[in-house]
């Protein structure tokens, strides 16, 4: 293979690889910034539920109110997993929702209409934060980034090494 082609391929793939590692950066420290910069917390109440996620659960939406103005946020899971065996959830703060043939977790009477869950925001911008803990996906796209990085290292290695030595 000549060597202008391999060069080619190089700049491309680090193409690539930089701008998968600027998403998934750009997702981990979103989510980062979301955990860190919740640190003012308030009493806020279940006023629905949101149905229309691709899963069949019933996620509750909490309304809170700071500084007189009203705000709603959705109690979430980072992921649902669906499984066929008869397993049980027994803890509802968990980040994930396990979803199978058992006995699932039903939200709406675990938090019904009118019931205080607590709030978590950013004093500076009290629409961002979560509700009674963060559920974000800031692990999964740390692992992303090194993935990245190494495959990134591994495939570029091997093309310089046939650049190199052939």
């Amino acid at each position: 293979m000549p060597k202008k082609i391999l060069f080619i391929i190089i700049g491309i793939i680090t193409l690539i690889f930089l701008i998968l590692f600027l998403i998934f950066y750009y997702l981990y420290r979103r989510d980062i910034n979301i955990k860190i910069q919740s640190t003012s917390k308030v009493e806020g109440i279940v006023v629905s539920y949101d149905s229309r996620n691709e899963v069949p659960v019933s996620l509750p939406i909490v309304e809170y109110s700071v500084n007189g103005i009203k705000y709603k946020k959705k109690y979430d899971y980072s992921y649902f997993i669906d499984i066929s065996t008869e397993s049980k959830q027994s803890n509802v703060f968990d980040i994930k929702y396990v979803h199978g043939t058992g006995q699932n977790l039903d939200l709406k009477t675990i938090f019904p209409i009118g019931s205080s869950m607590i709030v978590y925001y950013n004093p500076k911008n009290p629409e961002i934060g979560f509700v009674e803990r963060f559920a974000g996906l800031d692990g999964y796209y740390n692992i992303a980034i090194k993935v990245t990085i190494v495959v990134y290292l591994l495939i570029t290695s091997l093309l310089l090494y046939l650049l190199i030595f052939k």
